[in-house]
């Protein structure tokens, strides 16, 4: 793909004193207010913030910008820690007709229109979830080309650490009207250039992507009323209708330009009565549920109370997503159907997904496509569109239109669509695309007052995983609300949102390399401070976790807690892990006392080996604290274990980067004193080399000679003899790293190669050895 260098303009705008007394900007149908404009300050520098506490990590600016084009920092990186990176780009935009000309105010690459407000602090740190960002940007600026259209944005994301809350990230957005025009017909929209995943295809990510969208899509479409899956279990056959994969086993195996589904299978359809891209979400305090389609366990008819096999009937809301999202799809110039590049050495199944939760367009007047009747009231998106990299919109024109589902792409084949469909319908192939999601028109939106809208992002395993934590990101924003719910929507300083049971806070960690070995400490900060939603300290004990080469793929090592009683251990996946019996019941354990120090070197835990550090591999460390199990009460729902995020481990102080810690050996006597005989347990890690594997963090080629001599000579050979490369190693420790680069200054292919350690004191001695490179 080919990348442009990014020009920043940074602009001071001198504003001045409109009035004495400090006025309010107004919501859009109060009363018309001037805000006052503070005393000129700088702008602040472009700035970005890492969003690391759940499994989806994110890059966050003060710009309307979200990831990172370069990946040097994640962007909407799935799992955490993994490098797949899902997302080369996300934009903010928003257009409007100003004096009769559709003008868009944007970020786009190269291109940035949004500015961090004059004055403003990126503001990052716990709030309203367990990690919050607040920035203010704004248009005002003269840019060349750019004709602003006086707005403000206020932008909170919010994202969480527990486990059904950790795949997407929240944003709030409170733009403002700080100009002197009337904006007409005007639109707020997300566009996301997703390139799926380079980690997998580095050379071209981006070429085999598909584009949809989940949710009411108007007559222009049928995909939005089918029922292939279960995934309540309803009729409690254990089956759901989604493989392995989170594909519905019923969808469509291929059409006229290519394959989709590898996995299809129309015998294992499992209808459950509701619309698969209709969400359920179930409240015993919300109003009855109704069979969408007759086809549900009890044969009851379309439009009847739905009801469990138990006889209880379903309480909550059933309404259309509204949710615009992309996949890796199958390659063309490939042999092998490689959709989701499950066979190689690290899939890419994630969906990514951007999803409107609420915008202020629902106290509009209705207007076509929003609401099907006057009496439909469920919010959803204006429009969602697609273009390709070869049609990228240049004008204002051109991406209004696009907002607006008013471009000729929006008319493909006769039909104008206002929801695009899977390329695959309108006859176009996989390819690198770029979503649109928008919602409006906003009508006379004047001077002094402003707009909210919330949009959520993320990633999931498939439809499957896609359309949980779809729900899940709705089930988040509505908890605690007692007067608004998916069927009343209000904006998030109306009622209560996001009360969900917090974890402690995460503790302070430090840890340090040892011979084949690593020293933790921590303090102790998550046992004084009170759980906001009880009011009282709700600490139970810490668990340690360690993993290999990245973080990610955690193995917990250690557990200790204040309990002086026998407890079932649970992983972050809520996994039991104690040992079992004959009988496969598993057996409590009494854990050590609470400590504020450890040392790995390996051992046993819950009746499993822990493996002992090895010297020049790179680890991670976490340590969490969680909360007691508490049943439920009268006055309470039952409330599981939340473990703290695991975001404590070390980091590069100035870009946030992931810091390994390497366990090392250095000699404290004289290399005459170096005993001989440990020249047998000098080794190669890893061996094989495979440049597929996830040995780097960031795929650096290198390999490591550990428990080396403190003074040796050591050479590479070909199977056939031929010298590779000379190295002296004279540092004094135990390892010393070798970047794969020949003395000819070339890449070393794929083979069997041979290696030899020399030393000569105390005594001339030799070691011989072999490693595998596979590229």
């Amino acid at each position: 793909m080919i990348k442009k260098k990014v020009h920043f303009i940074l602009c001071l705008l001198f504003t001045f004193l409109l009035c004495m007394q400090t006025l309010q900007a107004r919501d859009i149908h109060s009363s018309n207010q001037m805000p006052i404009f503070q005393k000129p300050m700088a702008r602040p520098a472009t700035d970005g913030r890492v969003f690391n506490v759940g499994t989806l990590w994110n890059t966050v600016t003060n710009r309307g910008q979200y990831g990172h084009t370069e990946q040097l920092s994640p962007s909407m990186e799935w799992p955490g820690g993994s490098e797949a990176h899902y997302l080369w780009e996300g934009r903010f935009w928003i257009g409007a007709i100003l004096n009769g000309e559709k003008c868009v105010t944007h970020a786009d690459y190269g291109n940035y229109e949004w500015l961090p407000k004059e004055g403003s602090v990126f503001q990052f740190g716990q709030g309203k979830a367990i990690l919050d960002s607040y920035v203010e940007y704004d248009d005002i600026s003269s840019i060349t080309g750019h004709i602003p259209l006086g707005l403000e944005v206020h932008e909170t994301g919010l994202a969480w650490s527990m486990g059904d809350y950790d795949d997407f990230i929240i944003y709030e957005y409170e733009v403002l009207n700080v100009g002197t025009n009337t904006l007409n017909n005007m639109f707020i929209s997300w566009c996301y250039d997703c390139d799926i995943c380079a980690i997998a295809d580095p050379s071209d990510p981006n070429i085999d992507d598909l584009v949809d969208y989940e949710g009411w899509d108007g007559t222009e479409s049928n995909t939005d009323i089918v029922d292939w899956v279960d995934p309540m279990d309803l009729d409690q056959d254990g089956e759901t209708g989604y493989d392995e994969w989170g594909w519905p086993y019923a969808y469509p195996l291929n059409t006229a330009t290519g394959p989709r589904n590898p996995n299809y299978d129309a015998s294992k359809v499992e209808p459950d009565g509701f619309y698969d891209e209709w969400a359920v979400i179930l409240d015993d305090d919300g109003p009855v549920i109704y069979w969408q389609t007759s086809d549900n366990w009890a044969g009851a008819a379309a439009g009847t109370p739905a009801t469990t096999m138990d006889g209880d009937t379903l309480l909550g809301y059933l309404f259309p997503r509204s949710a615009s999202f992309m996949y890796d799809g199958d390659h063309a110039s490939t042999p092998e159907m490689d959709i989701g590049e499950r066979n190689g050495s690290q899939p890419i199944p994630g969906f990514i997904w951007g999803q409107l939760i609420y915008s202020d367009i629902i106290n509009q007047t209705a207007i076509f496509p929003y609401q099907r009747t006057v009496e439909d009231t469920f919010l959803r998106a204006f429009s969602h569109q697609w273009w390709n990299w070869e049609s990228d919109p240049g004008t204002d024109i051109e991406k209004y239109d696009y907002m607006a589902a008013q471009h000729s792409a929006s008319t493909q084949l006769g039909t104008h669509y206002y929801f695009l469909p899977n390329p695959f319908d309108v006859l176009a192939p996989v390819f690198d695309y770029r979503w649109i999601t928008s919602t409006g028109p906003f009508h006379d939106f004047q001077p002094g007052e402003k707009i909210k809208a919330v949009y959520a992002v993320g990633l999931g395993l498939g439809f499957e995983g896609m359309r949980e934590n779809m729900d899940n990101a709705i089930r988040a924003y509505y908890a605690g609300s007692k007067e608004s719910n998916p069927y009343h929507p209000v904006p998030p300083d109306i009622d209560d949102h996001y009360v969900l049971p917090i974890p402690p806070p995460v503790p302070n960690l430090t840890y340090s390399p040892m011979d084949a070995g690593v020293r933790l400490a921590w303090d102790n900060s998550a046992e004084t401070e009170k759980d906001a939603m009880l009011g009282m300290v709700d600490f139970e004990g810490y668990k340690i976790y360690r993993s290999l080469y990245n973080p990610s793929n955690w193995e917990m090592i250690a557990a200790f807690d204040n309990r002086n009683e026998p407890v079932y251990v649970l992983n972050t996946d809520g996994d039991t892990l104690n040992p079992t019996d004959g009988n496969g019941k598993h057996i409590p354990v009494d854990l050590p006392d609470i400590v504020h120090t450890y040392t790995d070197i390996g051992g046993t835990f819950l009746g499993r080996q822990i493996s002992r550090p090895i010297n020049g591999l790179k680890y991670f460390y976490s340590i969490v604290a969680y909360d007691p199990y508490k049943p439920a009460t009268s006055t309470r729902s039952e409330m599981i274990s939340q473990e703290s995020a695991k975001s404590n481990y070390l980091k590069d102080p100035e870009s946030g980067a992931p810091l390994e810690i390497i366990p090392n050996g250095l000699y404290t006597e004289s290399v005459e004193s170096y005993n001989t005989a440990d020249m047998v347990k000098i080794k190669v890690v890893p061996n094989p080399y495979r440049g597929t594997a996830l040995f780097e963090s960031r795929y650096e080629d290198k390999i490591m000679f550990t428990n080396l001599p403190p003074a040796c000579k050591i050479q590479i050979f070909t199977i056939n003899g031929d010298l590779v490369d000379t190295i002296y190693h004279d540092t004094g420790d135990k390892m010393h790293v070798w970047e794969l680069i020949t003395r000819n200054q070339q890449k070393v292919v794929s083979g069997l190669y041979i290696y030899t350690v020399e030393i000569e004191k105390p005594e001339s001695q030799k070691f011989i050895g072999k490693f595998v490179i596979i590229r």
